[in-house]
């Protein structure tokens, strides 16, 4: 099976994608199926020796849709522009034909009789004409889905709205029928325009790579311009100030900042130098870059991003499959009460025809669960375009869903909570020697060491201004530290352990070791058998840490908790640091996911962590939340949501802004029923208008939208 993804130019409505699913899963050949209403795209799956992607297209043109390649999406942007005037000047000209058909009406009876006669008055010849084009004009875009719905067996709408307006004109209320007809067709305008904003500011999140790579071939000193698909690992490619990146790669030459916040949601551009790496999607700010390319366009990072937001679009939230199934119930009912309502009253009980007919129209219209069915994916969608803008990376509604809910946060430390590199935290002088003597045989033994310990010593020397000896001879005794030569005498650093054996006297150590709160590692520094200094190091707790627990606490998060295979009596300093609710030090991965079972069973958990250890807890957790997780595929296929800047105040964001579009899905859900309940209330209660009816679904449907476009604009600081 292959994958085949379309534009679909007349998707616009869950019941186009209700119509695409039934028809093409009768198909032989067809696998899987995903359909987005916002951006009208279609994923399929087919089998080559069966159908072939024309051979798709064809039966897709076959139900009455346009079909294209997803690569010329761009191509057909003037297209639906086009499409989008054309509907326009149709609709407004529909609305003047309707007013003067008004004003006629009205010149003819008003100067005779009065404005009340005028009212109540039937209409003539040449104001039915107007009311007629008024309504032809209108429907210019409505009939065909109509009548493609009808051929189906289908009522989507369109069909709806052409029995309702047949309906009204055999009633002989012509002016309802274009009154009607200009509503829907101004409703229907306005809620493409609406929708048009959702798939703009998509668009503007969710930025993607240039279609073409200019490309530096060996032997030739000009570039030539490549459809990077035709790119292989390996290739030079030359991007100029103010481009796209084409594809992930390393720099070879030049320098410059880069824009990475489609990427990790940080505005702020980073500087890039020979053998840094970008990523595809990314901007060029300054000059002119060449790279190395290192993946494919299929391997690339913005293609794995794109891949997992297609992805997160079929991971529907729990509410959103209630209200499907709700309409699945809903819409065969009401279409059923309409038809009793036409029948029953008149064949059983004698009663009007005329006016149980137009009830039953209204009843019909009212019918159509658009509105309901848009309310969640709408928002739903704008949520995980928001979530890439920031930086978080949601894998699908049903997560955003859960993490409003959730009341524990579980941690890992190491790379999580701190930085996982070591730094300097204090130096202890014994009474006979003297600082710059302790640092000046800490970096002369450490000069040449790749340790993070040694790397560690180095910089905090360097940044004090200490000067190194280059030519100090060393011996590096793995496990226990480097001893050497430094002037003539025995100098050497290591582990506490080896310390002990190395020392004449070892109570000056041990006084030291006692004594003081040590919160991460220790490091002995000696001069022959003489204790010369202690150097203590420790993680260095990431900055924003602290405030994120206190902003977790603050929106009722009961229990933030260390899962850490690290050293208990460092884990828990760290627990003090940030007053977090409990610690676990010494953790094999196995016993990490224990733990999170347990706190399941009392309530929902999430589960924050950077490695390939904490993918298993990532996976147990209500919620897995990986840190920094570009390069690392386990832990992002682990996690249902990766924070791409490695920024933990996103966390406390995150559950802010889940909780708002739960807030936003429940008001559109409320929203939709109630306009449609208050319309049926109004026609039962004897004011049955078609163009109220009208205004209830179709308004609500862009209110729904607009609704959910605020998510994009909403701030969580």
């Amino acid at each position: 099976m292959q994958w085949l993804s379309l534009f679909i130019e007349e998707m616009c409505c869950p019941t186009e994608v209700a119509l695409i699913q039934a028809e093409l899963s009768r198909r032989p050949g067809i696998g899987k199926m995903e359909c987005d209403v916002f951006s009208q795209r279609l994923n399929v799956q087919h089998d080559p020796g069966v159908l072939t992607p024309n051979g798709v297209v064809r039966f897709l043109s076959e139900i009455g849709m346009t079909a294209h390649p997803w690569r010329d999406v761009r191509d057909m942007t003037d297209f639906q522009s086009r499409r989008q005037r054309l509907r326009t000047i149709l609709t407004w000209l529909s609305g003047l034909s309707f007013i003067a058909g008004i004003i006629f009406h009205a010149i003819q009876f008003i100067p005779v009789s009065g404005l009340l006669y005028w009212i109540t008055s039937g209409t003539t010849v040449y104001t039915r004409v107007l009311y007629g084009v008024s309504v032809l004009l209108g429907f210019v875009f409505v009939i065909p889905p109509g009548f493609r719905a009808l051929s189906r067996g289908r009522a989507d709408m369109n069909l709806l709205m052409i029995v309702a307006v047949i309906g009204a004109l055999v009633l002989g209320e012509w002016f309802e029928a274009s009154m009607v007809t200009f509503l829907f067709s101004v409703s229907v305008w306005l809620e493409q325009w609406s929708m048009k904003q959702v798939q703009t500011a998509m668009r503007g999140h969710l930025q993607q790579s240039p279609l073409i790579a200019r490309c530096r071939r060996s032997g030739h000193g000009q570039s030539v311009e490549l459809p990077i698909e035709q790119v292989d690992v390996g290739s030079l490619v030359e991007v100029w100030a103010g481009e796209l990146i084409p594809l992930d790669g390393h720099v070879v030459r030049g320098e410059s900042h880069v824009n990475e916040a489609s990427i990790t949601g940080e505005s702020m551009p980073v500087t890039k130098r020979m053998g840094d790496l970008v990523f595809a999607g990314t901007t060029n700010i300054d000059s002119t870059l060449q790279l190395e390319t290192s993946s494919r366009v299929n391997d690339s990072s913005i293609t794995r991003t794109m891949a997992m937001v297609a992805d997160a679009q079929r991971q529907k939230a729990g509410i959103q499959t209630t209200v499907e199934k709700f309409a699945e119930i809903y819409t065969p009912l009401v279409m059923l009460a309409s038809l009793l309502l036409m029948v029953i009253p008149a064949v059983v009980f004698s009663l009007p025809f005329d006016e149980y007919f137009h009830l039953a129209l209204v009843v019909l219209v009212i019918s159509c669960p658009c509105a309901l069915v848009i309310s969640t994916p709408v928002a739903t969608t704008i949520a995980l375009t928001r979530g890439i803008k920031e930086g978080v990376l949601i894998r699908g509604g049903r997560f955003l869903e859960a993490i409003a809910g959730v009341q524990a946060f579980c941690f890992d430390k190491t790379g999580t909570l701190t930085y996982g590199r070591p730094v300097v935290e204090s130096v202890w002088v014994s009474g006979v020697h003297t600082l710059d003597e302790v640092f000046e045989i800490a970096l002369s033994l450490e000069f040449k060491s790749h340790h993070p310990l040694a790397e560690a010593i180095r910089n905090y020397a360097e940044k004090q201004g200490f000067i190194a000896d280059c030519n100090a001879k060393t011996e590096t005794l793995h496990g226990r530290g480097i001893r050497g030569q430094l002037n003539g005498r025995n100098v050497w650093i290591g582990s506490v352990n080896w310390a002990m054996g190395e020392l004449r006297d070892t109570t000056g150590l041990s006084e030291q070791l006692e004594t003081d709160d040590l919160n991460g590692s220790v490091v002995v520094v000696g001069l022959n058998d003489q204790l010369a200094g202690i150097i203590r190091l420790s993680d260095e707790l990431r900055g924003e840490s602290l405030k994120m627990v206190h902003s977790l606490n603050a929106l009722g998060v009961k229990r933030t908790e260390i899962l850490s295979g690290d050293n208990a009596f460092h884990v828990e300093s760290v627990q003090e640091q940030l007053g977090m609710t409990a610690a676990h030090g010494e953790l094999l991965p196995r016993q990490k996911v224990e733990i999170v079972k347990q706190l399941k069973q009392q309530m929902s958990v999430a589960m924050v962590g950077d490695g390939i250890n904490d993918a298993p807890s990532l996976a147990r957790a209500d919620v897995g939340i990986a840190m920094g997780a570009m390069g690392l595929d386990v832990v992002l296929k682990s996690a249902d949501i990766s924070l791409m800047n490695n920024d933990l105040l996103k966390l406390p964001w995150l559950v802010r802004f889940a909780r708002e579009v739960k807030g936003t899905v429940r008001f559109n859900i409320i929203l939709a029923i109630g306009a449609k309940l208050i319309v049926l209330a109004a026609a039962l209660s004897g004011y049955a208008y078609l163009w109220l009816a009208v205004l209830a679904d179709t308004g609500a449907t862009m209110l729904v939208v607009l609704n959910a476009l605020r998510l994009l604009g909403s701030r969580h600081d």
